[in-house]
């Protein structure tokens, strides 16, 4: 039987986005807001997370330890994130107890105590949070990235800074919480095996008891600028990130055309920058690529990790990948295996209830569609077509990508690395 797919809307203008899936003994929820730490205010950098830190310190029903206890018993599993664009939590369960992760979602986001006596503490948390990261060199040199492609509000870090932690009050996060976790801004998806009337008639009525808030404007300004640049930095191993920014596709084939190309170009290990990097010439043990995205741009990234005396030559091989991208451009073999490798990997995602949640909700934050896994998988099942392929060449090849070389280098200036990339 075909997975069954449905939408709507809930009270107050929540959006519910449901898709059955009856050979699934599993059920997951999750409670999207399209805000994050770019809503954070100048000065308050951080606080987004914060937010998302205490609302697990107790609620107007239950104490930190009843939430957690209320999962753990039915061997489910809680978990929140933040990020620059999106303030999400979610819930999986057995589906025999969906009604829990309901329950839990809607005190968490909409009934949280924010106990006083917790606010430092968790700061504390926080900050050796953002000291582990200064522990990380992939961190620090994927924030120092960003930084250099956007220097403004958009490229903060999420958790912000000990010193902008520092400063954040009680005050602060009750205000973003009100403004930003409200019913009217929430898109709740639900994925796995459960009555979709009972769940829309659970949901409504503990929605129809909030008030929903004011609408707020949470985008920011996106303004890639290009760079070549050389960072010292302590860590052993030397980061090299790349990569092009570009208009965001129109359309969700458009994405997933994309999301191909980045499989043969680095996500796979019979991609072109695994296979002449690591394989060919054994430059580096880390390489690959991503799909990167704002509201009003994505880009392609493509990133190594190299020994400090190898960090000329894994420059100097990237600029070779990128000029072949013209020279020798992906043949019609490498485009079909890397759409069924696309394919393949999402067909062993489906399995998991949490991954169709995540595809559900990224789908509909960037495209606006609300599109079922059977449908996903007849929009992938067609061959990337020439015009296509010409496409997406032809986007990179009117770009020179960005570069960013961070760690304990022997390439000494960003004029000298300047000439290096000559691509």
């Amino acid at each position: 039987m075909a997975d069954r797919f449905g939408s709507g809307q809930l009270p107050h203008g929540s959006r519910i986005l449901m898709e059955h899936v009856p050979h699934s003994r599993a059920f997951s929820l999750g409670f999207f807001f399209p805000t994050g730490s770019r809503s954070d205010p100048v000065g308050k950098a951080g606080l987004a997370h914060l937010v998302e830190h205490l609302v697990f310190k107790g609620t107007q029903s239950y104490s930190t330890s009843e939430l957690a206890r209320m999962v753990d018993r039915v061997g489910g599993d809680l978990n929140a994130w933040t990020d620059r664009e999106e303030l999400a939590f979610s819930c999986s369960v057995p589906s025999e107890h969906w009604e829990t992760s309901v329950k839990v979602l809607l005190e968490l986001c909409f009934s949280p105590r924010f106990p006083e006596e917790e606010l430092e503490r968790e700061k504390e948390v926080i900050r050796n949070e953002i000291l582990a990261t200064f522990e990380d060199p992939e961190e620090m040199s994927y924030d120092n990235f960003l930084q250099n492609l956007d220097p403004g509000l958009w490229s903060r870090p999420v958790a912000g800074t000990p010193e902008s932690l520092s400063g954040l009050t009680l005050n602060d996060v009750k205000l973003w919480h009100h403004q930003h976790v409200s019913p009217n801004h929430l898109v709740i998806v639900a994925c796995g095996n459960f009555n979709s009337r009972d769940l829309r008639n659970t949901l409504e009525a503990g929605l129809k008891q909030l008030t929903p808030t004011e609408p707020f404007n949470s985008r920011t300004e996106f303004s890639p600028v290009w760079f070549c640049r050389v960072v010292a930095a302590e860590f052993q191993m030397v980061q090299v990130l790349s990569g092009w920014c570009f208009p965001r596709p129109k359309t969700l084939r458009e994405a997933i055309v994309w999301q191909v190309f980045s499989m043969l170009w680095g996500e796979t290990m019979s991609s072109r920058l695994f296979q002449s990097l690591r394989e060919e010439r054994g430059l580096c043990y880390s390489v690959g690529s991503q799909i990167f995205d704002t509201d009003q741009d994505w880009g392609l990234q493509f990133f190594a990790t190299a020994a400090p005396e190898h960090s000329r030559a894994v420059v100097e091989a990237l600029s070779e990948q990128v000029k072949m991208l013209v020279s020798q451009p992906p043949s019609l073999e490498e485009w079909e295996d890397s759409r069924q490798s696309l394919r393949g990997g999402m067909l062993l995602g489906s399995e998991k209830m949490e991954a169709r949640v995540s595809r559900l909700w990224k789908y509909f934050q960037s495209f606006g569609v609300q599109e079922s896994f059977e449908a996903s998988m007849e929009t992938l099942d067609h061959p990337v077509t020439r015009e296509e392929q010409l496409k997406v060449l032809g986007t990179l090849s009117h770009q020179r990508p960005v570069l960013l070389v961070w760690g304990k280098t022997r390439l000494r200036s960003s004029r000298s690395l300047e000439a290096l990339w000559a691509v």
